[in-house]
């Protein structure tokens, strides 16, 4: 599959659903178009669970709260949390990982199984306009910006959910 014109990989596209790189495809090249920047950057994809607890663990409380707490506290932000009152600091990525690996349940991230994609929003001018055109193309966002993380963050609706254990 051809990768758009517009579209700086800064990440790897292997384990991204066939269905995310064609429809990133036909939105990068859209928003190309409509707004006359040259280029987008995915910052990050695919993700292991491994990888995913690394990134937490430099999260603040209020910001895994803003990115995975939208529809109610997940019980593996409430162990983060926990965590960081009884130890008085914040979490090593092994502690997450740990946290992470061994949740009774939860939903993490669409980023594990290859349906969501980081945009960094530094080199985007016209954010309205990008996120219009990945909603034409299947894609919800979120603007991570209002969470101090300088990007928009963007999962395809139609790519199956799947909750990824290791």
């Amino acid at each position: 599959m051809r990768s758009s014109n517009a579209i700086v990989w800064e990440c790897r596209q292997e384990g991204l659903a066939r269905l995310l790189l064609r429809d990133l495809n036909r939105a990068m090249d859209a928003y190309a178009k409509e707004s006359g920047d040259e280029t987008v950057t995915i910052t990050s994809g695919r993700r292991s669970l491994r990888h995913q607890a690394r990134l937490m663990a430099a999260f603040s409380q209020e910001q895994l709260m803003g990115m995975y707490g939208r529809n109610g506290t997940p019980g593996y932000i409430e162990a983060i949390g926990d965590l960081r009152q009884e130890k008085q600091r914040d979490p090593t990525a092994d502690e997450v990982y740990g946290i992470l690996r061994t949740r009774e349940s939860g939903f993490i991230s669409s980023h594990l199984y290859g349906g969501a994609v980081d945009i960094a929003s530094s080199g985007v001018q016209d954010i309205p306009a990008l996120r219009a055109q990945l909603a034409a193309c299947g894609f919800r966002t979120l603007d991570e910006r209002s969470l101090g993380i300088n990007c928009i963050h963007a999962t395809h609706t139609d790519v199956p959910k799947s909750i990824v254990r290791e």
